[in-house]
């Protein structure tokens, strides 16, 4: 039997400490459309995320929440659930050779995260995914290539059961469940690719690879990447929250039904236009952020890029840019990132003498475009995207 809806969610439950967040999108062929966005508060202290730990403190408050939520869904329906980066433990791992089938390859990661994390993974759920240098296969990711690199992430059964748990009390079936920041690093590969296919094209060189930064309530993710491959990754917890007198700046993006595109075009803009704002005005003036975290968020960022840059030192040949790609399901994310002069001094500290980072900022709007049709709370459409990605992903 084709159970058709319970391979094919339409629904995507995203989890902050504070808020309960439903995505819903419509499928047509070739096309994902944002359909819906309904969110609910949480009591302070209900969600404590953690890898360690279940999250969810009092659980009929949790499920009373979800039902609130979800009572106008059609129902029983298929479901994605996002949770944020700090619920799981992640890592990269490289092996010179990996197995083709499943089994093997889970027993192999199980065993790595014992040895190079000292984790129990027993009693966890791995996600991960296999990724081969594009200098070096041109066949089947299902082969059994002689260099590999895994993105993995580990989930304890604790954690996972409780969402599940309150997702079936109240007729939602979970289908998947993954990381928010990985879920949307996945979704921005193709966009990402195209920007450095396009300069390598442009200037006749090879592009010595790039970084990938999300940026979200709970923190930040890191993940570097060369030859195709995800090669450094870290996830650092840092609680983001506005003041509470924000100064909200002028957008445009409003609506509720937003068509899927993937546009080289819109990274570059969003680029010039971080740029034009950090020019202009004064780059964290505008923050709705108090100094504090901006601070803090931006010195992390920093000691994550110089140590990564030192690390996995770069010879440079040429002067092309050293790609770090932004994105972000805060409304005003990009206040949080350093300042351009911050950033080269930090390159150059780390030997990229005749180069530099070039940074692009990946907006929702590089996957939705406004339709007429509805209208959305303008806050609600950046928080969205970790929904959307799970769905796409599941």
């Amino acid at each position: 039997m084709n159970l058709f809806p319970i391979n094919q969610p339409t629904l995507a439950l995203s989890i902050s400490e504070d808020t309960l967040r439903v995505v819903t999108v419509k499928k047509l062929w070739r096309t994902t459309t944002l359909h819906h966005i309904n969110s609910v508060s949480l009591p302070t202290g209900l969600i404590r995320l953690s890898s360690a730990k279940p999250n969810i403190e009092n659980m009929d408050m949790f499920i009373e929440q979800l039902r609130m939520l979800t009572d106008p869904l059609n129902k029983p329906a298929s479901i994605a659930i996002s949770l944020p980066d700090l619920c799981a433990r992640t890592s990269m791992f490289d092996f010179s050779t990996f197995p083709a089938k499943a089994s093997e390859q889970t027993a192999l990661l199980n065993w790595r995260f014992q040895q190079d994390l000292k984790l129990d993974t027993l009693q966890s759920r791995l996600a991960f995914g296999i990724y081969i240098p594009t200098s070096l296969s041109k066949g089947s990711k299902h082969e059994n290539p002689e260099t590999a690199w895994v993105l993995g992430a580990a989930i304890r059964n604790e954690i996972v059961e409780q969402y599940e748990h309150a997702c079936l009390e109240v007729h939602l079936m979970p289908v998947s469940v993954s990381i928010s920041g990985l879920d949307i690093f996945d979704v921005y590969q193709p966009t990402m690719q195209k920007v450095l296919e396009a300069e390598d094209r442009h200037k006749d060189t090879s592009s010595p690879g790039a970084m990938f930064l999300f940026i979200s309530h709970w923190g930040f993710t890191f993940i570097a990447f060369h030859d195709g491959c995800p090669r450094f990754i870290r996830t650092k917890a840092i609680a983001i929250r506005p003041d509470s007198n924000p100064v909200h700046e002028n957008s445009s993006l409003s609506g509720a039904e937003f068509q899927e595109t993937v546009s080289t075009h819109a990274a570059e803009q969003s680029r010039q236009e971080l740029d034009s704002q950090k020019t202009h005005n004064g780059h964290s003036s505008t923050s709705i952020y108090p100094s504090s975290i901006v601070t803090k968020v931006e010195k992390e960022i920093l000691a994550t890029l110089q140590y990564y840059l030192e690390t996995f030192p770069h010879n440079h040949t040429t002067s092309s840019p050293a790609h770090l790609f932004v994105v972000s399901d805060l409304e005003h994310g990009h206040t949080l990132l350093p300042p351009s002069d911050h950033l080269q001094q930090t390159a150059k500290v780390c030997g990229l003498q005749d180069s530099h980072i070039q940074v692009t900022q990946l907006l929702p709007t590089t996957h939705f475009t406004k339709r007429e049709i509805g209208l959305a709370q303008e806050s609600d459409i950046w928080p969205a995207l970790s929904g959307y990605a799970s769905i796409r992903v599941a």
